[in-house]
């Protein structure tokens, strides 16, 4: 079923209440004030009935100057705006800020709507339609149709409700990924019964009953308990729907308008946005780079220091690139329409779009930051993808990142993750995290001096444990997530950058060579465990007799690795020739016995006492001897 909204706009008391109240039968005053005082305070909603099998979904906004942000809160997400003009007072200064809103909302489609046509006589009223048809010149209204309405006298009533519906049926589809969902809070209450409801109208995506779905920008995750949509209970609702959710587990007072209810990881929390601003032609405001003004997007107002980037002000039809920041977390999409209004006095004056909902910090006349918001402006959604991809490389940003960054469905993301790999722009990790492929020449290059250094240091080592290179990879790259230094690893190694035996990575051409410094010190080391035998030497006195103690151990080390020495424990290494001698005496003697004292040994292999325990306990550890009473066994 096809679910759109259509909105209404235009000068306070030109009959847009009355004018929804006679194509719906329905009267959107439904505040005590909004009674009392005759002005619509607040949004309203109703149904278009139809014979289509459309939901039709109405929205009244407020026209009073003062109400203009809760008009905000509507206008945005709308199919089709009826653009409301009393015949009896023609264009007002809220008709010609309203109309800007809507051209700056990127709102395609409309029609304009001059009311209580009972109310004047047929030549002034041509007069007023020549005066708005000018208003709408080189707009998106400069071919919209035009009728005449009296809701007192119901002239033209059916005819505009089919235009509505003629119009309407042609509209676009709204995405229905489930992951998409994002529904901007209008309101909050609690019924009776039911607990705490939320309303907003279901700008993408869809939503079930029982639904996890998370609260921004508070990120906390909350349950659906029930939904209505049009007025009905309903266990899913659509994009484009107005929408009601009771929601469990939390207070009406802890949510506000502006909060956004969303599926989970879905939109990025941030603290500045990248965007291009415009104002109107209207304006008789500036804007400086450094001014704070009000940012209305979606149902939410917030305050923003605007950074321009590319100028140093802008007047009345001028654009800039710019960085707005912001004082508190806000939640907001690439490609969002905004308003923005001025500080003080208030009083909307230009709008613009969001390029980028999660910028790096720039400075004024960044040239490489204006060039990257050009491309993100006006490049095909793959040029947009490499350029974030490259921006975020050293965070190494997973999909569902991307996905939220750049407001696209898990689909759409592998899609173009994939182009770009095939294209050999970046590079996908075994961990599906991605890289540009100029930041894994920086990473590279970085790995590869690392070791250079290390192999320099440790010129007879077979590399660097594995666990310290994936600690040196955490602090050179701020990696938070350790798995991710097995997917860098693995990469390293499929691609030959390194190569890795056993615990060790070494550098992809590495191989061990002796100097002539460390060949003399290899001698004199072989000679002192050689000539020692069986009461072999302390490692720590070996080493002490040198003054680089780091190679005497890389030397020892060596030995160990092409079999010249065995490490009996972690002080103490033994000449292998030395050891496998005492091995053939100790395997001669077993078999005229079924088991040695120490003392036994001793004599065996002509050492003392101290020696002969440090090999026995060896040969414990490694199940070759078994100790029963006071003496051993061969296993």
């Amino acid at each position: 079923m096809q679910n759109v909204i259509v909105g209404t706009a235009g000068h306070v008391d030109h009959g847009k209440t009355c004018l929804i109240k006679a194509l719906s039968g329905y009267d959107t005053d439904r505040l005590k004030e909004e009674k009392k005082r005759g002005i619509t305070i607040d949004l309203g909603f109703a149904n278009l009935p139809n014979d289509e099998g459309m939901h039709i979904g109405i929205i009244d906004v407020p026209g009073h100057e003062k109400f203009v942000k809760n008009m905000l809160a509507g206008i945005g997400g709308i199919d089709l705006v009826l653009m409301v003009i009393s015949l009896e007072e023609g264009v007002m200064p809220q008709t010609i800020e309203h109309f800007e809103i809507l051209k700056m909302l990127h709102i395609k489609e409309g029609i304009i709507v001059l009311t209580k046509s009972d109310a004047v006589d047929s030549d002034w009223a041509d007069l007023v339609e020549a005066d708005v048809r000018e208003m709408a010149k080189d707009s998106f209204l400069e071919n919209a149709p035009m009728v005449r309405v009296s809701a007192y006298t119901g002239e033209n009533i059916e005819k505009l409700r089919k235009m509505i519906i003629d119009m309407v049926r042609n509209a676009g589809q709204r995405r229905e990924d489930p992951e998409l969902f994002r529904l901007p809070i209008d309101r909050a209450f609690i019924m009776e019964g039911f607990g705490t409801v939320i309303t907003g109208t279901l700008q993408e995506g869809t939503v079930e009953q029982g639904q996890e779905v998370m609260l921004y920008p508070e990120e906390r995750l909350l349950k659906i308990r029930g939904i209505q949509s049009h007025g009905m209970k309903e266990e899913r609702a659509y994009a484009g729907q107005r929408t009601a959710l009771n929601l469990l587990n939390i207070k009406k007072e802890e949510i506000k308008r502006g909060d956004v209810l969303a599926a989970p990881g879905s939109i990025i929390k941030t603290s500045m946005i990248d965007v291009k601003l415009t104002l109107f032609m209207s304006t008789s405001k500036r804007l400086k780079s450094g001014d704070r003004v009000h940012l209305n997007y979606g149902s939410a107002q917030v305050v923003a220091k605007v950074l321009m980037i590319d100028k140093d002000m802008i007047e009345k039809g001028e654009s800039c690139y710019a960085q707005l920041r912001f004082d508190d977390p806000i939640v907001i999409k690439r490609n969002d329409r905004f308003i923005i209004r001025f500080f003080s006095p208030v009083e909307t004056f230009g709008g613009g779009i969001v390029l980028d909902p999660a910028p790096l910090k720039h400075k004024r006349h960044d040239e490489a930051a204006e060039a990257a918001m050009k491309v993100k402006e006006l490049g095909t959604p793959e040029e947009i993808m490499e350029l974030l991809i490259k921006e975020e490389s050293n965070r190494f940003p997973e999909p569902a990142y991307l996905s939220a960054n750049m407001d696209m469905s898990r689909v759409q993301t592998e899609f173009y993750i994939n182009k770009l790999k095939e294209a050999k722009k970046i590079i996908v990790l075994s961990d599906n995290r991605v890289i540009h492929k100029d930041f894994w020449g920086i990473f590279t290059d970085i790995v590869t001096r690392l070791l250079a250094e290390f192999h320099e240091k440790n010129p007879i080592s077979e590399g660097m444990d594995k666990e310290e290179f994936k600690s040196r990879l955490i602090e050179k790259f701020h990696i938070r997530d350790y798995r991710l230094t097995d997917a860098l690893l693995y990469e390293l190694i499929k691609r030959k950058v390194v190569k890795s035996e056993g615990s060790f990575v070494a550098g992809v051409n590495f191989e061990t060579a002796y100097s002539d410094e460390l060949t003399v010190m290899l001698e004199e080391i072989s000679e002192a465990y050689r000539s020692a035998g069986v009461e072999f030497p302390a490692t720590a006195d070996v080493i002490a007799k040198y003054k680089d103690k780091n190679k005497a151990k890389q030397v020892i080390a060596d030995m160990q690795k092409n079999g010249k020495l065995l490490k009996l424990n972690p002080t103490s290494y033994i000449d292998k020739e030395a050891f496998d001698s005492s091995m053939k005496k100790l395997r001669e003697y077993m078999q005229d016995h079924d088991k040695i004292t120490l003392g036994e040994f001793r004599d065996l292999i002509g050492s003392s006492r101290k020696y002969a325990m440090q090999i026995l306990e060896y040969l414990d550890r490694q199940k070759i001897t078994k100790m029963v009473g006071d003496s051993r066994i061969f296993l």
